[in-house]
């Protein structure tokens, strides 16, 4: 493996930054776009396009937290499962978001299709390619303006394979060594972290990338993510380096809700708080349309 490749650069550094040229950085552009149109709508309109778990489409502000209930992410989101526009409800409405999701869809799922090769070649995987298509998502993160926090979103792991984040200003912390420090990432520029299953999968070979978000009172901000899961519905095997005898079996793995569940009062978009990091659908095992 090429010492410069997003693989080789995750196994040595714990995270990645790859550069987006020609019409992939035009579709991350036209997403961004897309999104800000989205977001600066009513909050009636933005509703009608989410699904009451919060899992599909528009999730309102106050329904998500990195760590507890009491310290919640400033921030909306909308999310795209399984480049799949029946997941959202009313998506016709809003065809140019479909659009622009649907094109960086494929921006992003080709960059996964490439670091799980080099990982499965790497620790020499027996077992057919994970099928990410059918069960991960774009999540776009639009963040409202705060005085009081210093944090928009607390330190936290991901509880995915890979995030790719493309965030469209500064914010997005990272940690190394010397603590946690800023995310030296341009606007055309992505940064792959390993998540918390990434870890189980190489049995703890790669750590999850700890992140959290600072606030600097921008008036706006927002981050595009690829949030990269192994199949939903059937047991992943994930490799054991270092281990003796049958070295891919003795860990299992299924994927698992991280779904919680808070009633709460006055919100028209639903009743609900989720971890950031670990959304799962619960309406289904898989999104209806998925494809491996």
């Amino acid at each position: 493996m090429s010492a410069d490749t997003p693989a080789a650069k995750i196994l040595a550094n714990g995270s990645a930054t790859i550069a987006l040229t020609g019409n992939a950085a035009t579709a991350l552009a036209a997403l961004r776009t897309e999104a800000a149109h989205f977001f600066t709508q009513d909050q009636a309109v933005k509703c009608r396009h989410g699904s009451s778990d919060f899992n599909f489409g528009f999730r309102p502000f106050g329904r998500q937290y990195s760590v507890t209930p009491d310290r919640l992410d400033l921030n909306e989101s909308f999310t795209y499962w399984a480049d799949d526009p029946s997941t959202v409800p009313d998506s016709s409405q809003i065809a140019p978001l479909m659009h622009a999701l649907g094109a960086y869809w494929t921006v992003v799922a080709g960059i996964t299709e490439n670091i799980l090769h080099a990982l499965a070649t790497h620790y020499d995987y027996p077992h057919p390619p994970l099928a990410f298509h059918g069960s991960s998502y774009i999540e776009v993160n639009w963040y409202r303006q705060d005085g009081t926090r210093d944090l928009m979103q607390d330190r936290h792991e991901d509880g995915h394979l890979l995030t790719i984040a493309a965030p469209d200003s500064p914010g997005l912390e990272i940690e190394t060594a010397e603590g946690m420090g800023p995310a030296s990432t341009s606007s055309n520029e992505v940064l792959v972290m390993p998540g918390s299953l990434l870890t189980a999968m190489t049995a703890g070979d790669v750590p999850p990338l700890y992140h959290q978000v600072r606030n600097h009172q921008l008036s706006r901000r927002t981050t595009v993510l690829f949030l990269v899961n192994p199949p939903l519905d059937q047991l992943v095997r994930p490799v054991c380096p270092g281990c003796t005898g049958d070295r891919h079996s003795r860990y299992g793995l299924r994927q698992r809700s991280h779904v919680r569940a808070a009633t709460r009062a006055g919100d028209t978009c639903g009743a609900a708080n989720v971890r950031t990091g670990g959304i799962m659908p619960t309406r289904a095992q898989t999104p209806r349309g998925a494809h491996g």
